[in-house]
């Protein structure tokens, strides 16, 4: 690539830019809230409609960054991530992702084509950092398919220790099928479960059925249900012998390959305690006595969280595709998760007011479903799309909007949440950048780079546009030297430079940051 080779040149052959990672180098300080969207959001979602008093708006602006606010961010998630990390460490008790799959055909708008390495580089960035955030008795889940899914695996093993993987969760994409060269039609994908310490964690979560337990002979013992006797582990001498019926003589064994779950002794303690009953009246093919099983034995009424709980239909792309339908993104997001899958792994995973993040937020099905659950919520979201369908899907659900899973909860609107922008920096002139047309529109753009933004220290920008083979390249070519050229740490102003002079930082943005950071210069 022509724009590769020359900046190469230009650094005397040091700096090898094909190896830089997506998404930028790891900016650790704090970064600035853009609180002119933040404010337009606040607008519609925390304050009365009828208020228009700027005043009274930046006071409720202000009261709400001190009470743990709903967030939805727009910005590098890396970047945003270690942020917000002095903040929010070690409180998040469910972090639920579907990052690109490396797939090159992805339905997000995210570069879905990194090779291999970088991918994985990619994800280690912002799972190392994502872990710092979890609770101790808190887990992440991590949506992938088998592009990838068992170097995941072993990365995040890597992160959060192997002690502490949970599962590797199915789900069932699709019903059809299709005519690949293979004969293998692939139905599913994964999600995989980590715990920041498996030994504090307990995924129970959603009441069992429990209609079938009755108490038609009104046993002492309480409502019970007629189980099974017998299980395919044994032992012939102790677990393999006949049972007669007093009443009818009808004599049972256990079925062929299988033993009873009690001896003889236990046998005779149940009949004693009402647990085993002997049938008055039988046909001749059915077992002559009834085992109960007491509704009280249970050791939980709530339900296990099965790894294969996602393989049925109601989890499937085109659940969540008739989800999207009425919330107008449909086109954008050929392929969002269900409602009802969120529902679930936030059911056994936190409780009411517990608080989740996702830094993927894409189309914002998990904040939205955070949401109608009470849950407290960080979404973090770096494309354009999070204006026009992540927030104003937001804005439905606060007005009650009934999609998804809002009947199963009863869900008929309310809460807030905080929309903010991390203040663009040096990726404000990489998209001025990015969208000239022509040669003169970049040079405009020449003056404003030298003076504002930060460039890489081994590169001189004089000599750079003053250089023949630069001129000589063609406009998109120069386009990638300019970018490439821009540091990619100072792509959002740090909170540090706040009161510099330099960047015109307003006294109510000065202001609105201080009591968000706590007026902390991290």
């Amino acid at each position: 690539m022509k724009s590769m080779c020359f900046f190469q040149k230009r650094l005397c052959k040091i700096l090898n830019l094909s190896k830089k990672v997506m998404g930028g180098g790891e900016q650790h300080n704090s970064l600035l809230l853009d609180t002119n969207p933040l404010l337009d959001s606040v607008e519609s979602n925390l304050i009365a409609k009828s208020t228009n008093n700027k005043q009274s708006l930046e006071s409720n602006l202000s009261l709400a960054l001190t009470n743990s606010p709903n967030l939805l961010i727009k910005g590098n998630n890396l970047l945003a991530l270690h942020s917000l990390k002095s903040k929010y460490a070690k409180q998040v008790k469910l972090i639920y992702i579907d990052p690109p799959y490396n797939t090159g055909n992805d339905s997000f708008n995210y570069n879905d084509r990194f090779n291999h390495s970088t991918w994985l580089t990619f994800m280690k960035n912002r799972l190392e950092v994502a872990k710092e955030f979890l609770k101790d008795d808190g887990v992440i889940f991590v949506q992938c398919d088998d592009n990838e899914q068992a170097y995941l695996k072993v990365l995040m093993d890597e992160i959060f220790g192997r002690e502490n993987f949970v599962g590797d969760f199915i789900r069932k994409t699709k019903s059809t099928t299709n005519d690949a060269k293979t004969g293998i039609n692939i139905q599913h994908e994964n999600c995989l479960c980590f715990a920041k310490d498996k030994s504090k964690i307990c995924l129970l979560g959603g009441q069992k059925d429990l209609s079938k337990y009755k108490n038609p002979d009104n046993d002492p013992n309480g409502a019970w249900i007629s189980d099974n006797p017998s299980a395919k582990s044994g032992n012939i001498e102790t677990g393999y012998f006949a049972v007669e019926n007093p009443y009818t003589g009808k004599i049972d064994y256990p079925p062929d390959g299988r033993f009873w779950i009690f001896s003889k002794n236990t046998m005779q303690k149940h009949i004693d305690e009402g647990r085993i009953c002997f049938k008055k009246e039988h046909r001749e093919d059915e077992r002559g006595f009834i085992y109960k099983r007491y509704l009280k034995d249970l050791k939980t009424t709530l339900k296990t969280f099965d790894t294969l709980e996602f393989a049925n239909n109601e989890y499937m792309n085109q659940v969540a595709t008739k989800e999207a339908i009425p919330l107008g993104f449909v086109e954008n997001f050929k392929y969002p998760k269900p409602e009802s899958l969120l529902k679930r792994i936030i059911e056994v995973s936190t409780n009411s007011n517990d608080l989740i993040m996702d830094f993927f937020a894409g189309s914002g099905t998990t904040l939205a479903v955070a949401h109608k659950m009470h849950r407290r919520y960080i979404g973090i979201e770096q494309m354009d799309y999070i204006e026009s369908i992540t927030k104003e899907r937001l804005k439905k659900v606060i007005d009650g909007e009934q999609g998804g899973i809002s009947k199963a909860v009863k869900w008929s609107g309310g809460g807030s949440f905080i929309y903010a922008e991390l203040m663009p920096l040096n990726a404000l002139y990489k998209e001025k950048i990015e969208n000239s047309k022509d040669e003169k529109e970049l040079e405009k753009i020449y003056q404003d780079l030298e003076s504002k933004a930060f460039l890489d220290y081994r590169v001189d920008l004089e000599d750079v546009i003053k250089d023949k083979d630069f001129k000589d390249l063609d406009l998109e070519n120069k386009k990638e030297v300019l970018k490439l050229i821009l540091d990619s740490n100072m792509d959002y102003l740090p909170y540090e430079e706040i009161k510099d002079m330099t960047y015109q930082v307003s006294q109510e943005v000065i202001a609105l940051n201080e009591k968000f950071y706590g007026d902390k210069q991290c």
